[in-house]
Parts: structure tokens; sequence; C-alpha cells
């Protein structure tokens, strides 16, 4: 789903309000299974917000994301923003903070990228 999403935390600690709403990120929102476990609710989940060629992300991703809150024209997602620091010889070195996505569902552009048009949408002539 195509969202507009506003990033509530900087390194753990929560922003204030005018500076939440100067700081808006668009892009398509992923919300996805990390760890599948068969007890229900149990399983680990991530958020991404994926840019339109696909593949980048346009904000650090959220581990061990949960939906907090489901009110008026969104949705709030709480979870660990995983900043990546660079490789080491065993393993990938990151910082992890706190963070909450306030997300907004948006229209689709018109246009991707690529300049194509989304299935499902008419090009006027």
């Amino acid at each position: 789903m195509f969202c507009a999403v506003y990033r509530l935390r900087s390194r753990g600690l929560k922003l204030e309000r005018d500076v939440v709403q100067r700081q808006c990120s668009h892009g398509e929102l992923v919300f996805m299974q990390r760890l599948h476990d068969p007890r229900p609710g149990r399983s680990v989940m991530m958020a991404m917000l994926v840019g339109a060629d696909g593949e980048s992300y346009v904000i650090p991703v959220l581990d061990r994301a949960r939906v907090t809150q489901i009110r008026g024209k969104g949705v709030l997602i709480a979870g660990i923003e995983v900043q990546p620091r660079g490789r080491s010889m065993k393993n990938i070195q990151a910082d992890r903070y706190r963070q909450t996505w306030w997300c907004e569902p948006q229209p689709v552009p018109l246009h991707d990228a690529r300049g194509r048009t989304p299935a499902g949408r008419d090009q006027k002539p």
C-alpha cells in the first residue's frame, strides 16, 4: 500500500510535533513476517517503506514491528529501527533504536520512477 510515513522518533527519542510534520517520507509500505512461529501472535514481523524502484528503502527498516493503533486516517506501527553502520568479517553491524511510524495511505502516483503507469490506472491522451 502506498503511504506517507512520519517517523515519530530520532535515535529513540520522541520528536516534537512540528519536526515530525516536516519530515514525511512516501513509498510502498510492506509489512511482513521475518521469523515464523505457528502460535498466533508469536511471529516476528518487520515493516519497510520501499521506494519507486521496488528495491531500495526510503527510511530504515523496522524490526519486531507491530501495529499498535488504527485510528482515523492512519495506522501507528512501533518497532526497532535498524540503521546499518558497516560490515565486519562475521556480521553486519547496526545501531538499533526504538521507533514509531504514523502511516497514512495515499493515492498511488500516476507514474512510477521508470515513467510507467501502475497497473489499474488509465492514461489520459
